[in-house]
């Protein structure tokens, strides 16, 4: 289609769930988004999870993106947050006609589900390796020329490029926005002791190290990590052999899981507050 409702750009998370949210209410969608799905959608591209709140899963249900999902994440039933691992702990759980806080999934579960959403759906179009290379903007909509070579239009222009939006940019839509200097260790691995649906967040001086409930798999059971160090530690921190690096974590866990085993792939992300005026 060269005409749509809505013209989305950016085809992550946010954008592929607009889509598919607007073609279930009767309305079309072009998405365009520069990404390859080849790597975008492999095993190894993004070693992170994410916790979907009871609110956005009823949206992702409601949508039929839900279903794809069933059985493939873990459900946080409490969340326990220490001082380190100094006695005395605040404990959340939820109230007694929700049944969790939330559900664990990998992002890469995540990104399939809606991919596979989006590109079924009958009223949305979705172009991945193209560009808008000019985006105008009047009252009686917008018009984009994309690195396709072809021209769109639509009534609504969405911006969803993530932090580093050029369309809010070029909107005059200004950001507040910092750096913690601390970069986040993101990864996953076995461990002896179930987790028993529950997360873990212990605060150390340096920064916080959680550990987010998985479900099991046939190795055993598993949990997320996200260890937030100083971004002086960051890089001594991904040269840790697995070994060293499962005996750290086991450190600041206090063996509380037990014997941890089969570290995933470690990756790292920069810590940062944005925050849109507007």
């Amino acid at each position: 289609m060269d005409h749509a409702d809505v013209l989305i750009l950016g085809g992550g998370l946010v954008g592929s769930a607009l889509a598919v949210a607007l073609d279930r209410h009767g309305l079309s969608a072009i998405v365009v988004d520069p990404a390859d799905p080849a790597v975008t959608l492999s095993a190894g591209f993004d070693g992170r999870a994410s916790a979907v709140a009871s609110a956005s899963h009823k949206m992702l249900d409601a949508i039929g993106v839900g279903a794809a999902l069933a059985g493939k994440g873990c459900a946080i039933c409490q969340i326990r947050v220490s001082d380190g691992l100094a006695p005395g702990k605040l404990d959340f759980i939820p109230a007694p006609d929700d049944a969790a806080l939330g559900t664990m999934y990998e992002n890469r579960l995540i990104r399939r589900a809606l991919y596979d959403a989006a590109m079924a759906a009958e009223q949305v179009d979705v172009r991945m390796q193209t560009r808008a290379t000019t985006v105008e903007r009047s009252e009686r909509g917008v018009r984009a020329l994309l690195t396709s070579g072809d021209t769109v239009t639509a009534d609504l222009l969405v911006a969803a490029e993530g932090r580093q939006s050029p369309t809010r940019e070029a909107a005059g839509i200004n950001v507040a926005r910092w750096q913690y200097d601390h970069e986040a260790i993101i990864g996953a691995f076995h461990h002896e002791r179930s987790h028993q649906d529950v997360a873990y967040e212990i605060f150390y001086p340096d920064g916080p190290f959680a550990l987010l409930p998985l479900p099991d798999d046939e190795t055993g059971h598993r949990c997320a990590i996200v260890w937030t160090v100083g971004k002086d530690q960051r890089a001594g921190m991904l040269k840790l052999s697995d070994r060293a690096f499962l005996a750290e974590a086991e450190k600041r866990m206090g063996g509380f899981l037990g014997r941890l085993y089969e570290v995933s792939p470690r990756t790292s992300y920069p810590l940062g507050f944005h925050h849109a005026a507007r």
